[in-house]
């Protein structure tokens, strides 16, 4: 370090993003045991979270038989007071999820606050189609002997 200069500290609140992680479990039955898939999504806000998982619930919803369809749905719009509850408890830090048997499969969702750390800072333009090159390293990666390819 040069002589004369001070390092500005930073915290480390200022080199992370709040947001909120969503997961979705789906098992090949309602026992849990074997899992088929398993999908994330993030969001800056609560209310998206709650959302994401209200979306994508009905969205599987959809490919059932009536009965079924209708007994998920009626679980996923419930009450006004459930998606104010789930809301709530991520803006207090807590987790929320919904957990539904979806004709024979296991479906769970969840979402959680977490705390985003920036993996990389670039400057210049983020669009693919900007007139000016990206920032960044610079040199285009160019293929040595397969290494890329």
């Amino acid at each position: 370090m040069a002589r004369g200069v001070t390092p500005t500290p930073v915290s480390a609140s200022a080199l992370v993003t709040p947001g909120f992680w969503c997961e979705r479990y789906v098992y090949r039955s309602v026992h849990a045991e074997v899992l088929a898939s398993w999908t994330t999504v993030s969001t800056r806000s609560p209310i998206r979270a709650v959302r994401h998982i209200g979306a994508d619930a009905r969205q599987m919803a959809s490919g059932l038989a009536d009965r079924e369809q209708r007994r998920v749905l009626g679980r996923v719009a419930g009450d006004e007071r459930h998606i104010v509850g789930a809301v709530a408890a991520l803006d207090r830090g807590e987790p929320c999820g919904l957990a539904l048997d979806c004709a024979g499969t296991w479906v769970e969702w969840s979402a959680r606050p977490v705390l985003f750390l920036p993996l990389v800072s670039r400057t210049g333009p983020h669009c693919a189609y900007a007139a000016d090159p990206p920032g960044g390293f610079g040199a285009p990666l160019v293929p040595m002997d397969g290494f890329l390819g």
